[in-house]
C-alpha cells in the first residue's frame, strides 16, 4: 500500500514535528495535524487520509473514543487508525485494538523506522483481508 496521505492527531507540538519529520523524509509531505479526538472528527472527511495515526491521551476526547466513532461511521470505518502512544500496558494494547486500531505503536518510537512501521501494519491488514 502507498501512503500519500496521514491524519496525525498528536497534542504535543515536539511529537507532531518528530512525526512529520519522519515521514516527510521518507516522500510523505502531506501530514495533516488534528491536536485532539474533536478536531480529527471534525476534519477527517476534509482531509481524506489513507491511515489515521492516534494518540490515546489528548483533551476533550481521547483517542479510544475518537477511533469507537471513526469506526461507527460509514464515511470513516475503512480508512485505517493506527494507535501512537505511551499507553502501552497490555489492557491498554487491548483496549485500543477493541477500539477499531488496526494496531499500536509505542512512544517512544524510531523516528527511522515509524514509516516501515506503519507500512508493516498495513500489509498485515491487506493480507488478512485477502
Amino acid at each position: 500500500m502507498t501512503i500519500t496521505k496521514v491524519l496525525l492527531v498528536e497534542d504535543d507540538p515536539d511529537i507532531q514535528k518528530v512525526v512529520r519529520m519522519s515521514l516527510k523524509m521518507r516522500g510523505i509531505h502531506d501530514v495533516a495535524v488534528a491536536s485532539n479526538g474533536e478536531e480529527c472528527l471534525a476534519t477527517v472527511a476534509e482531509v481524506k487520509p489513507d491511515v489515521i495515526l492516534l494518540d490515546v491521551m489528548m483533551p476533550k476526547l481521547d483517542g479510544y473514543e475518537t477511533c469507537r466513532r471513526l469506526k461507527a461511521n460509514p464515511e470513516t470505518r475503512a480508512i485505517p487508525v493506527i494507535f501512537l502512544t505511551a499507553k502501552a500496558q497490555h489492557f491498554e494494547v487491548k483496549r485500543g485494538l477493541e477500539a477499531g486500531g488496526l494496531g499500536y505503536l509505542i512512544k517512544p518510537f524510531d523516528p527511522m523506522t515509524l514509516h516501515e512501521q506503519i507500512l508493516s501494519l498495513l500489509e498485515k491488514q491487506r493480507t488478512s483481508r485477502d
